[in-house]
């Protein structure tokens, strides 16, 4: 199991170890290892290859001398840069005096300034381990100067232990020219801002690394991260097993101007496994799809002279929805007189989980009480989405993606899916997963009918509500990644994420 934990969270789980007999020297010798280990086989081997470490005065310094320290016992060249100050603290000064007298260092300054750049741009890896999560405020100008340097000028493979220097692990505030590297090597437990914006833009990729804490160390944490654990929440199949088993999901979807949402949505929950998916939209709509999606069944509904949805539709599908053992609803719907009547109509008489998207979640905004009135009710908003039901900015929400839907789902009951990177999965009972798959070929217009098509359908099948969203944002993003091993991220379509859900 995965944390994402505050300063203080990680601080009291470090201490948590000491009293149980594991000293913070030894932490950070475990850190150090898994750090080393990582780098050692992503890059063939230390041996003969040339590596600078900035340490500062603190414990991630410490782990940068220990790393320095392994990379030269594998028989590599390291030189330890101390770029803020001399080691303090009494970890700190024991780790120094334990291993600096075996390594080549160098006190960033005036005088050494030369050496420590030539030493940076002809360095195969950059250990940045100046702060970690003990920054606050702003950069010495000569620290912000040698990131500026190691950021723009050096073409090494730069990686960060524990956090980016120069974020604020408390807030995610970053300081101008703060060091910016191609891998952050989490410590111990993901550190809660490193998955916020605009802080997750200057991580790089997130590898989390295990320094020898436990779960009991962890008294307390704001969220679990899914990872390969959550397939076992994925519906079995009996030899004996037939269509009635998963479910008969109603997918109120579409409409003459997005026909492709109706397609999407319905198509990947099919991929997903849905026993029957029957798909509620407008007349032309449920001929144009016909034969694209003809495994699922339809109601064709009235449309209004755009082409949207009215009133109609649901003495349309009202008796499918009392048979369903979930619906989803808004894909595609529109900004239209009657979607919202249909939204509130579908949360407060549906008998079963219901996934709102899209324009169903847009048509509640200025009547946002009415999500306290549906049952198991499970939102996909972006954080434009989300921001019109909140009251707050996009920006805001991004600053603290957690906090926002936790507080929300707690506030109206329902389970929100805060889609983006890092898809965030908030239940009202406090429970918060943190989806850690998914790449930049999800930025597309479609993807997120799929992910609603997906959830959808693994809460037809009988998956819990809090499971089946958490489910469906890991292969959602397992099926981006999927298709990105044929393809570049920006040949990746919807379509692409859809067909990969059915090969997972």
């Amino acid at each position: 199991m995965l944390f994402t934990v505050t300063t203080e969270q990680m601080k009291n789980a470090e201490a948590n170890a000491v009293r149980r007999g594991i000293p913070l020297t030894k932490l950070a010798e475990n850190a150090a290892a898994s750090c080393f280990g990582y780098i050692s086989s992503l890059t063939g081997g230390v041996k003969g290859k040339t590596f600078t470490v900035l340490c500062g005065h603190g414990l991630n310094g410490g782990d940068g001398l220990i790393i320095a320290g392994l990379i030269q016992k594998a028989g590599g060249e390291a030189l330890c840069v101390f770029a803020a100050g001399a080691p303090s603290g009494e970890a700190a000064k024991e780790i120094y005096a334990k291993y600096a007298p075996s390594l080549v260092t160098a006190l960033y300054s005036p005088e050494s300034e030369s050496t420590v750049k030539t030493a940076l741009l002809n360095s195969r890896v950059i250990f940045d381990c100046v702060f970690g999560t003990g920054f606050r405020g702003e950069l010495e100008p000569k620290v912000a100067e040698l990131f500026k340097f190691a950021n723009d000028s050096c073409r090494a493979l730069k990686v960060s232990v524990d956090l980016p220097s120069g974020i604020n692990a408390d807030t995610g505030d970053r300081a101008h020219y703060s060091f910016i590297p191609d891998i952050t090597l989490v410590l111990g437990a993901y550190k809660k801002w490193q998955l916020s914006h605009p802080c997750r833009d200057y991580c790089g990729e997130h590898v989390l690394m295990d320094i020898g804490l436990i779960r009991e160390d962890f008294a307390r944490f704001e969220a679990r991260f899914t990872d390969e654990a959550i397939l076992s929440c994925r519906p079995k199949r009996k030899k004996t097993a037939h269509k009635g088993d998963f479910g008969k999901l109603l997918n109120i979807a579409g409409s003459e101007r997005y026909i492709g949402a109706a397609l999407l949505s319905s198509k990947s929950a099919l991929k997903a496994g849905a026993g029957k998916v029957i798909l509620a939209s407008p007349k032309q709509t449920v001929f144009a799809l016909a034969s694209a999606c003809p495994e699922a069944a339809f109601v064709p509904v009235e449309a209004d002279k755009d082409g949207f949805m009215n009133d109609s539709a649901i003495r349309a599908f009202k008796d499918d929805m009392l048979e369903a053992t979930a619906v989803c609803a808004g894909c595609g719907l529109g900004d239209a007189p009657a979607t919202r009547k249909i939204t509130e109509y579908v949360i407060e008489n549906a008998p079963c989980p219901v996934i709102l998207d899209a324009d169903g979640i847009n048509s509640v905004a200025d009547n946002v009480s009415v999500l306290k009135n549906g049952g198991d009710l499970i939102i996909t908003p972006h954080p434009a989405e989300f921001g019109r039901v909140t009251g707050m900015s996009a920006a805001d929400i991004q600053k603290d993606r957690i906090t926002h839907a936790k507080n929300f789902a707690g506030e109206y009951g329902v389970i929100v899916v805060l889609k983006g990177v890092n898809t965030v999965i908030a239940a009202p009972d406090g429970r918060v997963a943190v989806n850690s798959t998914g790449n930049a070929g999800l930025a597309k217009a479609g993807t997120g009918d799929v992910l609603a098509g997906v959830i959808a359908s693994f809460a037809a099948q009988g998956v819990k509500p809090f499971e089946a969203a958490a489910l469906g944002a890991y292969l959602h993003g397992l099926a981006a990644e999927k298709a990105a091993e044929t393809r570049p991220l920006s040949g990746i379509t919807a379509s692409d994420v859809a067909d990969m859900i059915g090969c997972l």
